[in-house]
């Protein structure tokens, strides 16, 4: 009986800790380049967002004015289709996340005495 190898939890748990690992390389490896270009165009959005606040202030404008002029603007970079669609992925991910812990969790307690 020594040499009965691995049981099949084991060879079940590893295949699928090789297909997590490998799906979280090539995830990183597609997003990588996205991650970049939206740290880019953040830091692009604040220097341009401080060079307005600077020449707002300087116009001698009120604050009701200064503020309520950043809320439209932040209104306005937020409601575009890709920010939108990236809010809905964002909601799909997290959605199966909790199913997948609740799946996790339930099967524990289903197992212990």
């Amino acid at each position: 009986m020594a040499g009965r190898g691995p049981s099949p939890g084991v060879l079940r748990r590893t295949g699928l800790a090789l297909v997590a690992a490998t799906i979280c390389v090539a995830a990183a490896f597609l997003l990588l380049p996205l991650a970049v270009q939206g740290l880019l165009r953040v830091l692009d959005l604040a220097l341009t967002g401080c060079i307005w606040l600077t020449t707002s202030l300087g116009s001698d404008a009120d604050a009701w004015t200064i503020l309520t002029a950043v809320g439209r603007a932040a209104a306005h970079a937020l409601m575009t289709s890709r920010v939108l669609a990236v809010l809905g992925a964002l909601v799909l991910v997290s959605a199966l996340a909790l199913y997948g812990l609740q799946r996790l969790l339930g099967t524990q307690e289903e197992s212990s005495p």
